[in-house]
């Protein structure tokens, strides 16, 4: 938030639900008034530069749209059955990726000896809890929340 910022409503843009894309169409008209609503209330602007706001989010929809066809088009070639078992196997890569990564920082000269800890705590909107903790050894790498 700004740090004048007092009210969410402050912070700029609020939306509950909106439908960007509707039977193939791009909502040019319905997001340009959700991207300059904040400048109704006192002290608050719509977007600073709408060209580059709509430009990014078609750029978007774009992407997840050829995300959409490529991943059809597997499906095709191989089945649904061989695309998920694909797709967790990605995951199951990236997680143990990552976990190699944090084990070979926690090896590094500058953290000595034993487990190293990080703890965070966010909020969310409605003021719950989000916690996170992540203790890494030379050996494992633990999360909890």
């Amino acid at each position: 938030m700004p740090p004048h910022s007092q009210y969410l409503w402050q912070e700029g843009m609020q939306v509950k639900s909106f439908k960007l894309v509707e039977r193939g169409v791009f909502q040019e008209e319905g997001v340009t008034q959700l991207l300059m609503e904040p400048g109704k209330y006192p002290g608050c602007s719509g977007t600073r530069n709408l060209h580059d706001n709509l430009s990014d989010l078609r750029a978007q929809v774009a992407a997840n749209q050829k995300g959409i066809t490529l991943v059809k088009e597997l499906i095709t070639a191989y089945g649904m059955d061989v695309v998920q078992a694909y797709m967790k196997y990605i995951q199951e890569n990236a997680e143990l990726a990552v976990r190699e990564m944090l084990k070979e920082i926690a090896s590094h000269p500058k953290f000595g000896e034993g487990p190293i800890v990080l703890e965070a705590l966010e909020h969310l909107d409605d003021s719950t809890p989000v916690k996170l903790k992540i203790c890494i050894d030379k050996e494992e790498v633990y999360l909890t929340h």
